[in-house]
């Protein structure tokens, strides 16, 4: 009986919520779980990289890692947006996901190589990739200003990432082994699937409108061509992206005697992209998505460009990232909660499912050729080449987003 009551689906009228830090409780509860999953998944995080490093990993075993598992968890993106689109229900998956995700990541404290690493993060990244889609989805109709709700979102989830990177910074104080933080991570991530139990299932057959009557897929169930369209082209700017982790391992070769520091220099880039996350979001409410976006794409080649030059000394090397990591988390303020709320923007009221999973789909695929060809580079040729190349296709991917008309891809069909 207890249970029937906890997924029964409620009928949703965001303008009658009440609010706390101007959005919704259940957007605040589910910006909780996501910063006790960051806690538990950032401590892990943090020590990454050097953890792989120790059992004698490669920026190109790293890519492989970072890469296989992310397309893995967009795949299952996919999947799920179309499922809980198909079958009306979201939270299902988001407690899935969650739970996943949360149990599977401390066993990483047991393994014996890098190889166990990959499976085991493999299990976390499919746990994300269930839930992702269909935590977007209620989050765009729990949502009274969709910008704002996924800034919030984005920035309790990051104000856990800060609590988790500061804790792995403590406990490396404090002499604590890599596999006992990994352990620990267990405790936050059990809270975050308590809190996810609290949230309701949504109809969204009732009460929800659909806010812009332009919609290219409002008449009917399937994605229309043109909107496929739209998407590759978000999808496209993903290419010339650079995962966190490669700017840890750099970090990890050129500080030398300053290598402790990368925890808390990981920790800066949170703490920049918890604090402009809701700003990002909110503007791009008022001046419009895109032009947010190219900002944060143009912040993203400045450290690119930087990190083209040799650094030889640690110390030089230390300040350099102590301004580069903040810009990289405001180009991660910018780009990535933006993202979902422009797709929430496109798609039709019942469609955002699969609109969600076919936008991480795309990423997926991109993001696995682009970490395996840049770990390549970064261990064949040098960590020049590979930041020159992604330089590079930065330019080009900021010039095709710029050029895009987003309005005569999403013109009605005749």
């Amino acid at each position: 009986m207890n249970e029937e009551n906890n997924n029964k689906k409620i009928n949703l009228n965001p303008k009658n919520q009440r609010l706390i830090l101007g959005v919704g409780i259940p957007v605040f509860i589910m910006g909780l779980v996501s910063l006790f999953t960051d806690i538990s998944s950032e401590m892990i995080q943090a020590i990454l990289p050097q953890f792989i490093i120790s059992f004698g990993g490669t920026a190109f075993i790293l890519g492989i890692i970072l890469g296989l598992t992310d397309a893995l968890s967009n795949v299952f993106k996919g999947i799920s947006g179309v499922v809980s689109d198909k079958i009306n229900k979201r939270k299902s998956l988001v407690v899935a996901g969650y739970s996943i995700s949360n149990l599977s990541k401390p066993l990483m404290a047991f393994t014996p190589s890098w190889q166990v690493v990959l499976g085991l993060k493999a299990i976390d990244r499919t746990g994300k990739g269930i839930r992702t889609s269909a935590r977007d989805t209620l989050i765009s109709y729990f949502a009274i200003e969709k910008g704002k709700a996924f800034g919030i979102h984005r920035s309790m989830d990051t104000f856990g990432a800060i609590i988790g990177v500061g804790l792995a910074s403590l406990f490396l104080f404090l002499s604590w082994s890599y596999r006992g933080i990994i352990l620990f991570s267990l405790i936050p991530g059990l809270c975050a699937i308590i809190f996810i139990l609290m949230i309701k299932e949504v109809d969204t057959t009732k009460n929800i409108k659909i806010e812009n009557s332009k919609n290219l897929l409002s008449k009917s169930n399937k994605l229309g061509n043109k909107f496929i369209k739209l998407i590759i082209i978000l999808g496209v700017i993903e290419f010339a992206s650079l995962n966190i982790g490669f700017l840890q391992a750099h970090s990890y070769y050129i500080l030398n005697e300053f290598k402790n520091a990368i925890p808390l220099l990981y920790l800066m880039f949170n703490i920049f992209y918890m604090g402009f996350s809701p700003f990002t979001g909110s503007l791009s409410d008022r001046i419009g998505r895109k032009k947010v976006i190219i900002i944060g794409l143009s912040f993203l080649l400045f450290v690119c460009i930087i990190l083209i030059f040799p650094i030889d000394n640690a110390l030089f090397a230390l300040i350099l990232l102590v301004i580069l990591y903040p810009m990289f988390g405001f180009y991660m303020a910018s780009v990535d909660p933006i993202s979902r709320a422009y797709i929430a923007d496109l798609a039709g009221n019942n469609k955002r499912g699969r609109a969600y999973g076919l936008y991480y789909l795309t990423v997926g695929v991109i993001t696995l050729v682009e970490s395996l060809i840049f770990g390549l580079i970064y261990d064949t040729f040098s960590y020049s080449i590979a930041f020159l190349y992604l330089s590079i296709f930065l330019v080009i991917c900021i010039g095709i987003f710029a050029k895009t008309d987003f309005s005569k891809i999403l013109e009605k069909e005749n």
